[in-house]
């Protein structure tokens, strides 16, 4: 098969956006497509090589396997020996387990089982597993083990025959993504044969071109890189995929694998030296920007600077040319390759992945290694594990397994229930981690509190968030079915809680869409300041129903989210055998500064201070939380927070007053 240069700088076009979307940069929204771009490509090398050797007669399914491990392997156990060291120096026991159970599964290739069990690609902590992204190695390994059955089957190679079938194949894998996005979207992402189309695409090019040159058209060409570049930075991580929206993405590989023939502008833009240079390198750099991320974020108690994780793309970049280099090349070396003798190879690869494979289940085994914390140092700290494990008070009220995840119907949570005076929280899961905090309210105030809260789901009518997490159908109705109950139920008042920042389109780390509101039958949100209207329709809208029924309306701010997860902190400093007194400061360090909250909180916060024109009481937690210049997760050797946002019983303990005083202060009671 005849090198063709710009494959090379194609390369280098798919892996950039995948590391700089991996870095954090929100413009690379859509960086991820790089991943269906290495499909494509795969597919078409892999299938081109396979014909040729039929054709030829020199087909082999153990030389392809040995190509394959060459390939593969060598790097990649690299990369994860490398990853060793390091998370047993970092990482807390529950992310060491998680950590050692995907790379057992990396070394088998069945790394993209583990992730659909365990996570999602968009999952808030995804960012943190260093061995995230060899889901697609394994996908395209399990393409590997079948796609040479298939050819098989097929028998000699006939061009009508071969492209009949990989279309047919494509179209059946094609139509399950579809299917898979609606009813299972997770497992879809990440689920072989929701991918194989993409893989399919390029094996269709090999055959197209198989016989002839590649073919010369510049518009066609050039549409090609258009529509990657278009992905790139137009998707984001709402868009469904795999999907009809993967379309674009591998559409514009297949023209420039197609059309981008010598001489034509595309072939010369990819032909551009520092583009190939990458692309020779682009595997090697695949492998080691999601470890070098990932452990960044780990190695600090907080999010790393912009500038140390841009540092970290060039140093992925530095790792990747030394594995090219000394790794890669040795193994693939034509005339003298390391383990020149196939049976070698194989035994020696199958050792690796059985000694990998093993570190991974003794990992599982002793439950991340849970005996490197010692905790004897600072006894304090055995009471802080201890408050992070204990579950919030719902009083009569019970989570249902319904799907919902949480209380999906008005419940009586406390007080008599001919108590004269009554109250309803509505909520996300802001709300039902709040909810301890009304026995102290209901005792207090003599009053019944109702209740009702769904994960994800913000108690808002007529608008809906915009993500994966939940049926945004089933959370509008349930929204609405609670409004409704709470006016039939007769209370006095409804005190809304949510992560009002997420749904309004904001985050530490810049505008994020992935959960901002919509209201359906509109166009959804293109930027923040569209995300915060919306939220402000939806929130006028909701206030204006309960006023019009005679419910007076609460709406709690959100409660401080900060930085750094506690049970993260607390068992990195356990790790670090520092004694008590520093153990404490280094805690204090991770508080969320006044300075950030406010960049993250103002614009939704004086937008629902906006709404006290419409007769809401605007309820503010922050002051039980600050000190000095930072907001608190902990204080007096307990713990506040369950993760960045939501507190735990201590927490609602803590904001119990604050609430009865407000509510005391607004409301008449008899």
């Amino acid at each position: 098969m005849r090198y063709r240069r710009e494959i090379d700088g194609l390369r280098a076009v798919a892996v950039i956006p995948v590391i700089l979307f991996h870095a954090g940069l929100s413009v690379f929204g859509g960086g991820y497509v790089g991943v269906d771009v290495f499909f494509v490509i795969s597919g078409y090398l892999i299938t081109s090589i396979l014909i040729s050797e039929r054709e030829n007669g020199s087909y082999s399914i153990w030389h392809f396997y040995e190509r394959r491990a060459r390939r593969i392997l060598p790097a990649l156990f690299v990369v994860m020996a490398a990853c060793v060291p390091l998370a047993w120096l970092r990482m807390p026991p529950y992310m060491m387990e998680d950590f050692a159970r995907s790379m057992a599964f990396a070394a088998l290739f069945l790394s993209n089982v583990h992730f659909w069990e365990k996570t999602g690609y968009f999952a808030l902590d995804a960012e943190m597993q260093p061995l995230l992204h060899t889901w697609s190695l394994a996908v395209e390994e399990q393409f590997y083990l079948l796609f040479p059955l298939v050819l098989i089957c097929l028998g000699a190679f006939k061009k009508n025959r071969y492209f009949l079938v990989f279309l047919i194949l494509a179209v059946l894998s094609l139509l399950l993504s579809e299917w898979g996005w609606r009813n299972h979207p997770e497992e879809n992402f990440f689920f072989t044969f929701s991918r194989f189309w993409e893989l399919l695409a390029g094996s269709i090019c090999a055959v197209i071109l198989s016989g002839r040159s590649v073919m010369r058209n510049d518009f066609l060409g050039l549409l090609g890189l258009g529509l990657i570049i278009f992905a790139v930075f137009v998707f984001d991580d709402v868009i469904p995929f795999p999907s009809v929206y993967t379309l674009v993405p591998v559409v514009g590989t297949v023209l420039i694998i197609l059309f981008a023939g010598d001489g034509t502008l595309t072939a010369r833009l990819l032909s551009f030296s520092p583009l190939v240079g990458i692309g020779l390198i682009s595997y090697s750099a695949y492998l080691w920007h999601q470890p070098a991320f990932a452990f960044a974020r780990l190695w600090t108690l907080g999010h790393p600077a912009p500038e140390v994780m841009a540092g970290l793309v060039f140093v992925s970049l530095g790792l990747a040319w030394l594995t090219w280099r000394f790794v890669e090349l040795p193994f693939r070396n034509r005339e003298m390759p390391l383990f020149p003798q196939r049976r070698t190879l194989f035994l020696t690869s199958a050792a690796g992945i059985f000694l990998f494979a093993v570190i991974g289940a003794v990992g599982m085994g002793t439950q991340g290694f849970k005996s490197r914390m010692d905790r004897s140092a600072a006894p304090i700290f055995e009471a802080m594990m201890e408050d992070i494990s204990k579950g919030g008070n719902l009083g009569n009220c019970t989570v249902k397994d319904d799907g919902t995840f949480g209380i999906s119907s008005l419940c009586h949570a406390f007080g008599k229930k001919d108590a004269p005076f009554s109250l309803a929280v509505l909520g996300d899961s802001h709300g039902l981690a709040a909810l301890s905090a009304f026995e102290h309210v209901s005792e207090k105030l003599g009053a019944k509190v109702l209740a009702a809260a769904l994960p994800a789901c913000p108690p808002l009518l007529n608008g809906v968030s915009k993500n994966r997490l939940v049926d945004s159908g089933r959370c509008r109705e349930l929204v609405k079915q609670h409004a409704e109950a709470v006016v039939d139920s007769g209370v006095s008042a409804v005190v809304l809680f949510g992560r009002w920042s997420l749904y309004g389109g904001g985050g530490y780390d810049g505008p994020n869409l992935r959960f901002a509101m919509h209201i359906p039958g509109l166009e959804p949100p293109q930027n923040a300041n569209d995300a915060l209207e919306t939220l402000r329709v939806s929130f006028e809208r909701t206030v204006a129903y309960y006023r019009q029924a005679g419910v007076a309306v609460f709406v709690v701010q959100q409660l401080p989210e900060q930085k750094a997860i506690p049970q993260f902190v607390l068992e990195r400093v356990l790790l670090s055998g520092a004694p008590k007194d520093e153990a404490l400061q280094a805690m204090q360090s991770t508080f969320l500064s006044a300075a950030d909250h406010e960049a993250m909180q103002g614009p939704v916060r004086d937008m629902i201070l906006g709404l006290e024109e419409n007769g809401v009481h605007v309820v503010s937690l922050d002051k039980p939380f600050l000190q000095g210049d930072a907001l608190r997760w902990f204080g007096n050797n307990r713990i506040f927070y369950k993760d960045s946002d939501h507190i735990l019983p201590n927490g609602a303990a803590l904001i119990a007053p604050v609430l009865t005083q407000t509510l005391q202060r607004h409301l008449r009671f008899q």
